[in-house]
């Protein structure tokens, strides 16, 4: 059997299945330990080349809303494009970024530094733990792709620490559960989470509103991100966007 033909037999939709629940149970009973192990051991882009991609115009379109900006944490920055992209359009920001991989914050470093956006500073650290910051000390936080593979058990934590260091805003683009949906705030969908980062969002102190804008259809090609892909904008007390 050929690999188009077990593709569309009943077979592979069996053990896709299978394979899917076994992944689930495992997400459920180690919680986001699994992800963290993925994403320190997978392997790393090139920051300059994935600089390029369109959804990168979309993030920053929604920082430059909260213009001036000083400064920048994209937490799960991986190699940094996000930052580079950042240094570039705001040369006097502080811009920095922590990752759970110690080999994408090495190769960020290097090659940040080669593009000559050596002041981004690349740190190893987790969503659910920014203790080292201080509150309030980042005018805005991102994330871009990156709490999507936090799940119910550590998602509040997470966003607790973005939301204690941000100053003006959070800004994260994900896979977003409709606000309102029936059910609990997190689902598990493809290996990913979905989360209602309006519901969880609004239940962080500090968070004056919370804003979703769906992202433009085919900007990652046609799937999930089309369905799901959602810039989500948490302003802060004091904090204020153009419209």
């Amino acid at each position: 059997m050929n690999a188009l033909t077990l593709r569309s037999s009943g077979l592979y939709v069996w053990l896709q299945r299978w394979y899917y629940a076994g992944l689930f149970a495992l997400e459920r009973a180690v919680g986001s330990t699994l992800h963290e192990w993925a994403w320190r051991m997978r392997g790393i882009t090139e920051p300059v080349q994935a600089a390029i991609h369109p959804h990168r115009a979309v993030l920053l379109e929604a920082v430059r809303r909260f213009a001036p900006i000083d400064s920048v944490l994209e937490v799960g920055c991986h190699t940094g494009a996000n930052l580079l992209v950042l240094a570039r359009a705001f040369p006097q920001a502080v811009l920095s970024g922590v990752d759970v991989n110690p080999r994408a914050i090495a190769l960020g470093r290097r090659v940040l530094t080669r593009a000559g956006e050596g002041r981004v500073r690349l740190e190893v650290g987790r969503a659910d733990d920014l203790r080292r910051l201080p509150d309030r000390s980042v005018d805005v936080v991102i994330t871009d792709a990156t709490l999507m593979y936090v799940g119910p058990d550590k998602i509040d934590s997470a966003l607790a620490e973005l939301v204690r260091v941000g100053r003006r805003a959070v800004i994260c683009n994900e896979w977003h559960l409709a606000q309102g949906a029936p059910g609990p705030p997190s689902r598990w969908h493809d290996m990913h989470w979905l989360h209602d980062y309006g519901r969880l969002l609004s239940s962080q102190p500090r968070v004056a509103a919370v804003r979703t804008e769906q992202l433009p259809a085919g900007l990652y090609g046609p799937g999930d991100w089309d369905r799901y892909g959602t810039v989500i904008v948490a302003v802060l007390e004091g904090g204020t966007a153009r419209t």
